[in-house]
């Protein structure tokens, strides 16, 4: 590495940081809207069990409307992890990159140090690379704020499937097929 790179490095890393935190930032809106189209089932479902456990015919086929209605948002959402997760790699990826150069700089400049000039472009390259593709990824996959709750409602969403096949068995719900459920 040479006191020049690490200049680079040092100024171009802020400004790649910055542009991914502003990204991050004007998806909050949308991730609130995610999150409440998939927690609003999942509360549903919950609350159906809660409620003295044996839920009538009519309240399985509800949930069941509303479930089949929210669930292009749920497969959405589950890919924006991804998005979330990567982002915050390479966020800080950035911020090591930032600080390995300044450290790099501070210290005797004389030496090398290629393993740290190599780190500083591939985080570079990953910011780069993320800040340039994140706003297209953005246009097909929503985020969501708040997975464990979503995963938390999927035991729950079994036990509403085999209750539903139950009252559909009987005849006493709806025979149109339950979503994401192939043997319904």
């Amino acid at each position: 590495m040479t006191e020049s790179y690490a200049a680079t490095v040092a100024a171009v890393a802020p400004v790649i940081l910055l542009v991914a935190v502003v990204e991050i930032n004007n998806r909050r809106q949308r991730v609130r809207e995610l999150y409440e189209s998939l927690t609003g089932p999942i509360t549903l479902i919950r609350a159906m069990f809660r409620e003295g456990g044996d839920p009538s015919a009519q309240q399985v086929e509800d949930v069941a409307r509303q479930v089949r209605a929210t669930n292009v948002g749920a497969r959405a959402g589950l890919a924006m992890v991804l998005y979330v997760l990567s982002a915050v790699a390479i966020i800080t990826l950035l911020f090591l990159a930032e600080l390995a150069a300044l450290l790099w700089l501070t210290g005797s400049p004389t030496e090398t140090a290629p393993g740290v000039a190599l780190f500083c472009a591939v985080a570079l390259g990953a910011g780069f690379a993320w800040v340039a593709y994140a706003p297209m990824l953005a246009l097909v996959l929503p985020i969501s704020r708040n997975l464990l709750y979503v995963l938390g409602g999927v035991a729950d969403y079994r036990r509403f499937l085999r209750l539903l096949r139950h009252y559909r068995a009987q005849g006493t719900a709806s025979t149109q097929a339950a979503p994401d459920a192939p043997d319904a």
